[in-house]
């Protein structure tokens, strides 16, 4: 792959972040909603996995698939949006549970600083978008946030994390209102590429009186708690057979009808490998 191909693919996948920052967009205008039956989450993930192998960030799997055990239960919630008779963008919300966060592989003495202060956290992940203009990744970006934001609301969270390559953290930092909580690291999960750790306090970014445009697009656009009351539930019958099923027995060891009882010292353990 050619070096300028890389780039332009490094820009408008892994996070569409650097022409976003330079974007005068203020509200989304992209509709997206919450995954609610098993072929929608597979047809996310199989987006992630298609833009993240094709930037070399993952190996390719037989299932063409790509999740994380922890984002696997009813405490996740996949947003997606639609372009044309397909998934266009998706991003994947979960909460913190008992097998933590798939960032708890590179920064648990952070994020367990945080919940021993009695912070409830939300991690957004697996982001990608099908398109290829940046213009056009603005408001899908921006409503999948709002999505995210008003997620973490209605479910009582206090902070959202997330790990985004060192580069793109400005954006966030500027248009949300993050904060850098930890130095830069290698993060195996995407074949040791670089990732940081940055932090939302939500509550206390949402009570400022001028708010970074990010977030006042998500105050001014907000998702009822109705919205999320439907979303695909991740139980065991449901996943039995499927491709998620498949990729966590094949990649992680980790089987769905039994997750709940994996040791998360364990998890972190097979998140690493």
């Amino acid at each position: 792959m050619n070096q300028s191909r890389l780039l332009e693919m490094t820009e408008t996948v892994i996070d569409i972040t650097a022409h976003l920052a330079r974007s005068a967009a203020h509200r989304s205008e992209a509709q997206c909603s919450c995954a609610t039956s098993l072929e929608q989450v597979e047809s996310a993930w199989r987006l992630v996995y298609e833009r993240y192998s094709e930037m070399g960030l993952i190996d390719k799997n037989p299932f063409g698939m790509h999740a994380v055990p922890t984002a696997v239960g009813e405490h996740a919630c996949v947003i997606w949006g639609p372009e044309g008779s397909e998934v266009g963008y998706t991003m994947t919300l979960f909460r913190d549970n008992p097998l933590g966060l798939a960032l708890d592989s590179v920064y648990a003495p952070y994020l367990d600083k945080l919940r021993r202060k009695g912070r409830r956290l939300l991690e957004v992940g697996m982001l990608a978008d099908r398109r290829r203009s940046a213009s056009r990744g603005v408001g899908a970006l921006f409503s999948m946030m709002r999505w995210a934001i008003h997620y973490g609301l209605h479910t009582d969270l206090t902070d959202i994390v997330i790990g985004v390559h060192p580069r793109h953290a400005d954006f966030y930092i500027r248009c949300y209102g993050f904060e850098k909580f930890a130095p830069p690291t290698s993060y195996a999960l995407v074949r040791n590429n670089p990732v940081v750790l940055l932090r939302l306090r939500l509550l206390e970014a949402l009570a400022k009186d001028v708010l970074p445009r990010g977030l006042a697009d998500a105050c001014d656009n907000p998702v009822p708690s109705s919205a999320f009351s439907h979303r695909f539930a991740f139980e065991p019958e449901q996943l039995s057979g499927s491709r998620i099923a498949g990729f966590l027995k094949d990649r992680y060891c980790v089987d769905p009808s039994q997750k709940a009882e994996l040791a998360p010292s364990k998890l972190s353990f097979a998140l690493q490998a």
